[in-house]
């Protein structure tokens, strides 16, 4: 068996493993293509062995390359890309990304080309998903960066820190990593705070410890677009005459895609490639494998596939109501 594997939208890390398990359980042959949905287009491709795949299996660097593209392919495309496929005998093709990678694949299945897809996002706001790859290691990553403000804080008391983090229309990243981190509050698009009860409930905070570290997502302000920053910039403005103390910045950003993968992202690849295997050895087509809360993995159609928001009702925001954190 050849199976094509490729990667859409932003590099995240824990990738590597998913690409390994899946030669591994199957036994395939594996066709990497590089540079996304253009990538394919342009015939962009490699051969990886096991042994290679086995070195990179829980590296942080990438064994392969992402991309984007805000273009609608046309049928001629479509076709183009089918009798690529066919001319390097790919049985079939796999990707990784968010929901129009997705849809994508749905299209280019009407092609005949039998067609897998798992999310891939530190977003974690693929439909009907509970976890999507490079998640877990994103907030791993502003765990460590809240651990440092800490401690900054404990060394220098009294201070105030803004952690701005990516997630431009969904707060699931900075809702969880508030959570998992023991952050103080977590501004997010679907939940949004009046700025003088934030303020008031900053000062509260803060008279009663070192530090008061809060998790922004990019899109908290409305002002997101693909590629900006800076919406702490406009909150810090609001805020800073309201509590009377210099706020401190911090924007991650781009650093939460990459670090190296947890425990939890090696496993969440692991049972998501077990079932993609399970799938195509069983004879299912063009299906998405998304990951529930039980942590088991489930198939569904590919037309299914739409980005998702924070579930209002979901335990992750109802717990950190409990915690005092929206």
């Amino acid at each position: 068996m050849r199976i094509g594997m490729v990667i859409s939208g932003g590099d995240v890390t824990g990738i590597n493993n998913f690409i390994f398990q899946m030669g591994r359980m199957a036994q395939a042959e594996m066709v990497l293509f590089n540079g996304g949905i253009p990538g394919l287009l342009a015939n962009r491709h490699q051969e990886v062995s096991q042994r290679e795949l086995t070195d990179f299996s829980i590296a942080s660097i990438p064994v392969m390359q992402s991309g984007r593209t805000d273009k609608k392919l046309v049928r001629s495309e479509y076709e183009l890309i089918t009798r690529q496929l066919k001319s390097l005998r790919i049985d079939v093709l796999v990707m990784a990304g968010g929901d129009g990678s997705l849809q994508f694949l749905h299209t280019l299945s009407e092609f005949g080309v039998n067609c897998f897809g798992v999310g891939m996002t530190i977003d974690n706001d693929v439909f009907g998903s509970d976890y999507t790859i490079g998640f877990s290691t994103a907030c791993e990553q502003v765990l460590k960066e809240v651990v440092k403000l800490r401690n900054t804080g404990r060394a220098l008391t009294g201070r105030v820190f803004m952690v701005e983090l990516l997630g431009g229309y969904c707060g699931e990243l900075t809702l969880q990593s508030a959570i998992k981190s023991n952050a103080d509050f977590a501004l997010i698009p679907e939940c949004q705070i009046p700025t003088p009860l934030l303020a008031e409930r900053i000062t509260q905070r803060l008279a009663q410890q070192n530090s008061v570290v809060i998790l922004c997502s990019e899109g908290y302000t409305r002002e997101y677009s693909p590629g900006f920053q800076g919406a702490i910039d406009t909150l810090i403005k609001q805020l800073e005459p309201m509590i009377g103390v210099r706020i401190r910045k911090t924007i991650i950003g781009y650093g939460l895609r990459n670090g190296d993968p947890t425990c939890e992202e090696i496993y969440q690849g692991t049972i998501m490639a077990t079932e993609v295997v399970r799938c195509i050895q069983s004879g299912m087509r063009n299906k998405a494998v998304i990951i529930n809360g039980s942590n088991k993995p489930i198939p569904i159609d590919l037309i299914s596939m739409k980005k998702r928001l924070v579930d209002i009702e979901g335990h992750h925001y109802k717990l950190a109501k409990q915690l005092n954190i929206l």
